[in-house]
């Protein structure tokens, strides 16, 4: 496969090259027909366009590459790890340790083969984790029948070994919502979830017990409901509006689990976005004040790495550096939040161009920083 980002040929998920994720192979049918009038496009996720995950990818790998690269590697002593009882042993003792708590693991193991790594996966499948299992060459990913999800990435080139496990969404008896939003959907077979947040005119609920069929079953009661407008749909997620313009996003997440996002229709004259009301005094240049807000921090995120690598290149050594990364990734962290606010809207002109100003400057950094 070859890198629509750089040009290197690769196979996975991610260029090995840039860390950019690979777009899938050509089907269209995620965005719109090529005969659909420009002004029906379907309302996708900000951070589930291609390029975020490229915003993503390309910053994020390239720290993480540089600060493993530069970090003195340590014995991994398994029995230390808080969730280690989950996999079993790694093939090998030494690597770094990224997060060790009880919510999350995420060590890299060094000098791994590919024998090693396959063995490794089938070892983790022997364990249990077959649950929704994707892998190829370079990945794997599954949950076990608790919930752990675990995520495998193999850098064959480093020989290299990824490992990062989490632990089960937590979730108890919900009631579904009673607001102007909530009696625009059916309520889904189980009630069994999380609300990561709640208003009268949107919210966005996690719901377990729900099997591949139920969620079909969901999709089709939402359908029947009215929510057939500018849709578009894949085996994992579906996305559509009312006549009346509430937007829904569903997804089917694994393990039994899907989400589920409504939105109110965007009274805003001459908007493209759907999602919360906002009024033309809301507006900052044309752009609503939250997506600028995030372009910025993105940015922002981008100019501290930059900081951060004039540092590394001066002294690798510096154990400072440790520090500044811990500062640097809290920054990604808000401003990845900030993104996620957005999740099921789409950018009107002022801010499609802003953004393209944005993707500019920080691409010009970037290629300063490489060279």
């Amino acid at each position: 496969m070859k890198c629509s980002h750089c040009g290197a040929e690769f196979e996975g998920n991610f260029c090995t090259a840039c860390g950019a994720k690979a777009e899938p192979c050509p089907q269209p049918t995620p965005e719109i027909p090529a005969d659909r009038p420009r002004s029906q496009k379907p309302k996708k996720p900000i951070y589930k366009k291609w390029w975020f995950y490229v915003i993503v990818a390309v910053v994020v790998i390239a720290i993480a590459g540089r600060i493993s690269g530069g970090s003195k590697s340590e014995k991994i002593d398994w029995d230390d790890m808080v969730l280690g009882a989950q996999l079993p042993q790694p093939p090998a003792k030494k690597g770094q340790i990224h997060t060790n708590t009880a919510d999350e693991l995420w060590v890299d193991i060094e000098k791994i083969s590919d024998k090693q790594y396959a063995d490794y996966v089938q070892a983790c499948q022997t364990v249990g984790f077959t649950v929704d299992a994707e892998s190829n060459s370079l990945s794997f990913s599954a949950y076990n029948a608790e919930g752990y999800k675990l995520e495998l990435s193999y850098y064959g080139n480093g020989e290299k070994l990824s490992i990062r496990l989490e632990k089960p969404m937590e979730m108890g008896p919900i009631t579904w919502p009673d607001s102007e939003a909530g009696r625009q959907l059916p309520a889904p077979k189980s009630l069994t979830g999380k609300f990561s947040f709640e208003y009268d005119d949107n919210f966005f609920v996690y719901i377990g017990g729900t099997s591949r069929d139920d969620y079909n079953a969901y999709v089709s009661a939402c359908r029947d409901k009215g929510f057939t407008v500018d849709y578009n749909k894949g085996d994992n997620y579906y996305r559509a509006n009312n006549d009346a313009g509430w937007h829904v996003s569903i997804d089917y997440v694994g393990n039994q689990i899907m989400s589920i996002r409504i939105d109110a229709p965007d009274t805003n004259p001459g908007s493209t976005t759907s999602g919360t009301q906002q009024n033309d005094a809301e507006l900052v240049d044309g752009m609503r004040k939250e997506f600028k807000e995030a372009m910025d921090s993105y940015e922002a995120v981008v100019d501290e790495y930059i900081a951060f690598m004039k540092k590394y290149n001066a002294n690798p050594n510096d154990p400072a550096l440790l520090v500044d990364y811990t500062k640097y990734m809290s920054k990604y962290t808000d401003a990845c939040d900030k993104f996620k606010k957005w999740e099921s809207t789409d950018m009107n002109d002022a801010e499609t161009a802003y953004y393209i100003d944005v993707q500019a400057r920080v691409s010009k950094k970037l290629l300063e920083a490489a060279g």
